[in-house]
């Protein structure tokens, strides 16, 4: 199992294709596997790089608190362990909060950046949903009813009426060997909690493109289009049709398509 020591934890990773290195980020309580819709794609052009960040998958929990700026510091030192210098970056939710961190902190490691379903900041509203979807974890709530409401906030209407998806995607989460432990869980959100880069985006200096669900009800368009207004060197954002907050998941080839063309402008 390909592991890197960094931050006195074990970081779980994979490297799939060639070329050069695009590291993909995950959101909160997902790990490397959620990128499964979107990796043969990418990495068909980039060397691309997928991981678990601490308190998820098969890197290691340790006790809470964390931080966005921990997690930006275990990426930072498995690039060392692995020897990449320079990379581009793709964020999903709180992964676009260690990509902004880590974009700020080490600007000179960064090519492009891309930021989905992201913001600046946490609203207090979606720190009051968190903290209740913790609270209902701990007091024993059903799994099954309790990813139910997790998914709400994270597909479109349309993929909410798909059936068989959903009942397919909550079987393939339940059935995971590598779960998310409520500790884990609790660390990532107080993580998110904390995040705040609305006064520090300007120290961001790569090319961004900001890619956004057209009916994301978690991380509200004015929040992301803060991003925009924010970092000098980003794009307008992406509206992306009949998605929510998982883009890479609802439409994948939508997406790796206006990703494929973001990062090619670079190379060519």
């Amino acid at each position: 199992m390909p592991v890197a020591q960094v931050n006195n934890i074990n970081i779980y990773y994979e490297i799939h294709g060639e070329g050069e290195p695009l590291v993909l980020i995950a959101g909160l309580g997902s790990d490397s596997q959620s990128w499964q819709f979107v990796i043969n794609d990418l990495s068909n052009h980039f060397q691309t790089i997928i991981f678990d960040n601490r308190g998820v998958g098969r890197s290691d929990s340790p006790s809470p608190p964390y931080s966005i700026e921990d997690m930006a510091t275990d990426l930072l030192k498995m690039l060392d362990y692995l020897n990449i210098e320079r990379i581009h970056i793709l964020g999903h939710s709180m992964g676009g909060f260690i990509a902004q961190e880590f974009a700020i902190k080490y600007p000179e490691r960064v090519r492009k950046l891309i930021l989905e379903s992201t913001a600046p900041f946490s609203s207090k509203r979606n720190n009051f949903l968190f903290n209740n979807l913790y609270k209902a974890w701990k007091s024993g709530m059903d799994m099954e009813l309790w990813l139910q409401q997790f998914l709400f906030w994270i597909f479109s209407t349309k993929t909410m009426e798909n059936e068989k998806f959903i009942s397919s995607y909550i079987k393939y989460t339940l059935d995971y060997p590598y779960p998310q432990s409520i500790e884990g869980f609790h660390g990532q959100i107080k993580a998110i909690e904390e995040f705040d880069a609305r006064n520090k985006l300007h120290k961001i200096q790569s090319e961004t493109l900001i890619m956004i669900g057209e009916e994301d009800i978690l991380i509200k368009p004015k929040e992301a289009e803060l991003l925009y207004q924010g970092i000098s060197r980003s794009s307008y954002p992406t509206y992306v049709e009949k998605t929510a907050h998982s883009i890479h998941s609802e439409a994948s080839k939508s997406f790796t398509n206006s990703v494929l063309g973001f990062l090619y402008k670079y190379i060519r």
